[in-house]
């Protein structure tokens, strides 16, 4: 299919997009600790500002049906990039915890919006090419997630305080801002027909195992974006290198969502899973055992396994129903309580670090979550799928 100029444009505006979806989560590892010797922050506070936009993301999901019911697009997604560059620029004022936690949810908000509106946007503007678009725009997300972690440390570093590099994440999205708005006036505006609440789907116990699922895996990765930068750092390894070492851990995952699920051709997702999970178990356990002897490949490739996982759940909670309605609704269901409970997991992380001094602790507690979602895994039998959801098809 030939692709129209209009239509490369929207997809280069999609792909800037993508690119702020984690700069506001990731640039705050690798400085660390001036933030927390500026604001006097401890651990557990400190790890709001990565839990916050995560916990903010679950209800936003949650909330999914109503945004796109009663926000258009056009609008929706120009006031949420608007709300990601003030969260930014806040963090231009004097780190002061207050400003810096009301930073990560006002940002949060707005990236949660987005993630809720943009796969509506994707399936209407290319329909044809929709599978290659969300794997693109996950890339994009990621990728930009990779970029926070490497460049702030050096923006740090050419910059009269240290955090006006947190304050420079609101120039991309101002340029994404600038593309989607005349590119977006073209596009129609959502259908307000009634959106289906997910209500039913939340009846089931199988919705909340896979809520449970999603929620721990991605749990493994906000903790590692809020402390693998200062785990190496208390190392004796620099900021630069620890802020380098996420990169490519986001690297890892950029190529993981690509490459495994193009190996999904079967319905059966648990080899698939389970060696994602395999790949995330190998990272933490290089992270406990020999941190120090081959970091780089312990982070690339956790990276694969947790960047190979995500798409993949997806794909897990899509199987479970044929009807789209009921589908869609579990999917939603899925992310929504998944990234509440992945929103925990920094605050937690910062706990445990808290009482024992140390890092190794989580990871050792990520570690043995891991290998409790290997048994989970177990349990996705996909001849079981059609008896658990028939019945949802008639209400």
């Amino acid at each position: 299919m030939k692709r129209s100029p209009r239509s490369g444009l929207m997809l280069l505006v999609l792909v800037l997009i993508g690119l702020n979806m984690r700069p506001l989560l990731t640039s705050i590892g690798p400085l660390l600790p001036q933030l927390r010797a500026a604001s006097g922050m401890g651990f557990a506070t400190a790890s709001l500002l990565t839990a916050l936009p995560m916990v903010t993301m679950g209800a936003l999901a949650l909330a999914g049906g109503w945004i796109n019911q009663h926000i258009d697009e056009r609008h929706s997604v120009a006031v949420s990039l608007l709300m990601i560059i003030c969260g930014a620029l806040l963090r231009e004022l004097a780190p002061h915890s207050v400003m810096l936690l009301s930073s990560a949810l006002i940002g949060g908000i707005g990236i949660g919006i987005i993630q809720v509106v943009m796969p509506t946007v994707i399936k209407r503007q290319f329909q044809r090419r929709m599978p290659q678009v969300m794997g693109l725009w996950s890339a994009a997300l990621m990728g930009g997630g990779g970029l926070g972690a490497a460049l702030t440390p050096w923006i740090a570093q050419h910059s009269e305080q240290w955090n006006q590099s947190l304050a420079w994440w609101a120039l991309p999205a101002t340029i994404a801002l600038i593309g989607w708005w005349p590119q977006s006036r073209a596009a129609d505006t959502v259908n307000k027909k009634t959106v289906p609440h997910t209500g039913r789907v939340a009846r089931h116990p199988r919705a909340w195992i896979l809520g449970l699922y999603f929620g721990v895996i991605n749990g493994g990765y906000g903790s590692l974006i809020a402390w693998l930068p200062p785990y190496f750092i208390q190392l004796g390894k620099s900021a630069q290198f620890s802020g380098t070492l996420l990169a490519l851990m986001t690297v890892g995952q950029t190529v993981g969502a690509l490459v495994l699920p193009l190996l999904a051709r079967h319905q059966d997702r648990r080899k698939l899973l389970l060696f994602a999970l395999l790949l995330q178990m190998i990272g933490f356990l290089g992270f406990i055992l020999w941190p120090m002897q081959q970091p780089i490949l312990w982070a690339v490739i956790g990276g694969l396994g947790l960047g190979g996982a995500f798409p993949l759940c997806l794909v897990l909670a899509l199987d479970h129903a044929s009807h789209p309605m009921i589908s869609g609704k579990l999917v939603a269901f899925m992310q929504g309580i998944g990234f509440i409970i992945a929103g925990l997991s920094p605050y937690l992380s910062g706990i445990l670090r808290s009482l024992s001094g140390d890092f190794v602790v989580d990871w050792t507690f990520h570690a043995l979550c891991v290998a409790g979602l290997m048994l989970l895994t177990l349990r996705f039998v996909p001849t079981r799928y059609p008896r658990e959801w028939a019945e949802e098809k008639g209400r």
